[in-house]
């Protein structure tokens, strides 16, 4: 397929653009539910896995990490599709299903390192914020200003 910066504009240009997306979004959403179901039946029928729950909280978090790598991998007709789509249907899907068939321990373990990784990324995104805002405009401060 011709990416469409190459294209002149025609008037099914806009139906090419509506597959496209729609292929990408249901490929992407098709691998989330397929990573996230996969954890749930594991977990279900798979016992063993239930001993440890840093075992548990890892294995839920590869299966995630895994729906994203091999979404992001995949490429049809020239256009690749999303990893963060599949990430967050397969992290819906898991929390709805998988969340169930973890054992106590494994339930507030998950949660705990979830609840941490997530405020620690939210720190670092606003701190990135924050000291891209300062670096990139230096003209907003006039200590002259400020001293009088």
């Amino acid at each position: 397929m011709l990416q469409l910066q190459s294209v002149t504009f025609q008037w099914y240009t806009p139906l090419m653009i509506l597959g496209q997306f729609l292929m990408l979004g249901i490929v992407s959403l098709l691998v989330g539910l397929f990573f996230g179901f996969l954890t749930s039946y594991i977990f279900k029928h798979c016992n063993f896995l239930r001993v440890n729950a840093i075992t548990e909280t890892f294995l839920v978090f590869s299966f995630s990490i895994a729906s994203y790598f091999v979404s992001d991998s995949i490429k049809i007709a020239g256009i690749q599709m999303s990893g963060i789509i599949s990430l967050l249907v397969c992290g819906i899907v898991q929390s709805h299903y998988t969340y169930y068939n973890l054992s106590p321990q494994g339930k507030t373990c998950s949660l705990l390192t979830t609840g941490f990784l997530g405020t620690a990324a939210e720190a670092g995104v606003y701190s990135y914020i924050g000291i891209a805002l300062y670096s990139l405009i230096p003209t907003w401060w006039s200590f002259a200003f400020i001293a009088a």
